[in-house]
């Protein structure tokens, strides 16, 4: 059988189902698409600032190159270092002080960056403005570059980062341009144009951007870092797994969390270069506006719900207090009253409930009163099988018939019969005191004795401070008329019944005999047949049926072998020292006889 449930909790479980449940996964649905938002917005913005700086730092490479192509391709300017390569003395003096004004004709705007303008010559010989090769010709001469530029004459060939190969520089790294000048027809052709400027020359161009919340680098194919808007290590690594992902694509993004440290990453190809604009952004500033946002959210939510249930709880608890307050006065005494309160429905039932219980409690006591009625009907039929004063009177005229007649005999148990037969007619009420039920059972061996003609030898241990407790008539002589008539009738020695009345927690009456005794069938079965020379016309289920009838369930016969033979009938009954007044009615209209 399942079990059930309350209204209530049905109810509560309904508002956390319906209610309480979808509020968080909407809220959780919510926070979700805007936290995609976020990240999509920011790694937009920070894509386009990568994709910006990547253009700015071509622009400024083309510009750079457009300086160095143009000093390169300037005819004055390869006639000035051929003056210089062939001349000496005074003259060569004033070719290099016209040199200087051509070149810093060109390279004014990017003053301040130039390290050195290298002229090397194919007989070896070579010449520096500003500063001076720090590595032999031939080291350089061996460098991949170099050959690659000679290919391409008059093609400006921007060779990026390069370890520092002039004097004076104090940065392990410089930029540097390479061109080859197409043939002079000169005696000795000027072989190549080494452009060399400083390697923090894009520095400005990071730094430009006002984003202090991320980090900006220029990072060459091979991982190193060529400039940084942060204090970094020029020439440094990236770290590999970044160099993987960074330059598949000419721009990208993806989220990185080496070491547990989450970070936005975004790349942007530098144009014509192998370089890549890296941008990186830590995941915890990127989502400082979300956290923000979902803690507003949450402790909105959390108001909201807490102040949905306090209110529904109210409701339920307004629905349903008084379906208990029903159901309480339902388990509890039907007299009590509900109070009236609640909606009008709730009300209307109130009254509807409180006009039933007047109605049950109304066919209730009715029912009682039939009930004591039908009990008094039945007793007062058993008890008046004959008429009580026609019997007793005629017992009476036999007596002194025998008193007249001398048979002592006769008139001794006449007497007998005639007191047992007032005590049990002559008394209308239902109780008997213990001391007068003891008298009438001793007139009642009197007569058992004179009527088998052989004595019955009896024990009677009688709690002394119970004589004035009550009990319902004609209790025990059935049950002692059970022992004498199954159990000593027949037998061929001594009879003996013990009769104990004492008190436990109720008043516990025993009858034991040595008699034949009884079998457990015969126990269950007890009083199946009446014998129609009873006295009383009741017998032991009779006398059980009457105890628990006034008693209950609870009271009334219970029998046990009397060892080493015979049978112990246990009577158990209330102790009652104060009888009510119906049960002790009549009690004294008593009949003189």
């Amino acid at each position: 059988m399942h079990k059930k449930l309350r209204m209530s909790t049905i109810l509560r479980s309904f508002i956390i189902l319906v209610v309480i449940v979808p509020v968080i996964l909407i809220c959780t649905f919510i926070l979700n698409i805007y936290e995609r938002d976020i990240l999509q917005q920011n790694t937009g913005r920070s894509l386009q600032t990568s994709q910006a700086v990547a253009y700015s730092v071509s622009q400024e490479i083309n510009r750079m190159e457009g300086v160095f192509a143009s000093i390169g391709v300037d005819q004055d300017v390869k006639l000035t270092i051929f003056d210089i390569h062939n001349k000496i003395g005074i003259e060569r003096q004033i070719a290099n002080n016209k040199l200087k004004v051509l070149i810093e004709k060109y390279t004014a705007a990017v003053s301040g960056r130039v390290l050195s303008v290298n002229f090397l010559f194919d007989n070896g010989v070579t010449y520096s403005y500003l500063k001076n090769l720090e590595n032999e010709q031939t080291m350089i001469r061996q460098q991949e570059w170099y050959s690659e530029t000679l290919r391409t004459p008059d093609i400006t060939k921007f060779l990026g980062m390069i370890p520092n190969a002039v004097y004076g520089n104090y940065s392990p790294y410089m930029m540097a341009t390479a061109f080859s000048p197409s043939d002079t027809n000169q005696k000795y052709k000027l072989e190549m144009i080494l452009f060399t400027f400083e390697s923090g020359a894009f520095d400005p161009i990071l730094q430009s951007r006002d984003n202090s919340e991320s980090v900006l680098q220029i990072v060459s194919e091979k991982g190193e870092i060529i400039a940084s808007n942060t204090i970094t290590n020029r020439g440094s690594l990236i770290p590999d797994k970044l160099r993987a992902e960074i330059g598949r694509d000419d721009k990208g993004s993806f989220i990185d969390d080496t070491d547990g440290n989450k970070e936005l990453i975004t790349y942007a190809k530098v144009i014509n270069t192998s370089w890549y604009i890296v941008q990186i952004i830590p995941y915890s500033d990127l989502m400082e506006n979300y956290r923000n946002v979902n803690s507003i959210v949450w402790i909105l939510a959390i108001l909201i719900i807490v102040s949905f249930v306090l209110v529904s709880f109210y409701f339920i608890s307004f629905v349903t207090k008084p379906i208990r307050e029903l159901v309480r006065i339902t388990e509890g005494d039907l007299k009590d009253r509900y109070t009236i309160s609640g909606s009008l429905e709730v009300v209307s039932l109130g009254q509807s409930f409180n006009l039933m219980t007047d109605q049950v409690q109304e066919l209730i006591d009715q029912h009682k009163k039939q009930e004591v009625e039908k009990r008094k009907a039945e007793f007062a039929a058993l008890q008046s099988q004959i008429n009580p004063h026609f019997l007793i009177n005629t017992l009476n005229t036999i007596k002194y018939m025998a008193l007249i007649s001398k048979a002592d005999n006769i008139r001794n148990m006449t007497h007998a019969l005639t007191n047992l037969l007032a005590s049990s007619f002559n008394r209308g009420g239902l109780l008997t005191t213990i001391d007068e039920e003891a008298e009438h059972l001793k007139h009642y061996l009197y007569i058992m004795e004179i009527r088998f003609g052989r004595p019955i030898q009896m024990e009677w241990d009688i709690d002394r401070a119970l004589s004035n407790h009550y009990l319902l008539k004609l209790l025990i002589q059935p049950i002692l008329e059970n022992s004498i008539i199954h159990g000593l009738k027949e037998v061929n020695y001594p009879g003996r019944i013990d009769i104990t009345i004492k008190a436990e927690e109720d008043l516990i009456i025993t009858i034991a005999d040595n008699g034949a005794g009884m079998s457990e069938d015969a126990m269950t079965q007890m009083d199946d047949r009446t014998p129609i020379y009873k006295f009383s016309g009741m017998g032991n289920r009779n006398v059980h049926r009457r105890i628990q009838l006034h008693y209950g369930e609870r009271y009334g016969l219970e029998y046990e072998p009397n060892h080493p033979q015979g049978t112990t009938v246990r009577i158990r009954l209330p102790l009652i020292i104060e009888p009510d007044d119906e049960e002790l009615a009549d009690k004294t209209r008593e009949t003189s006889i």
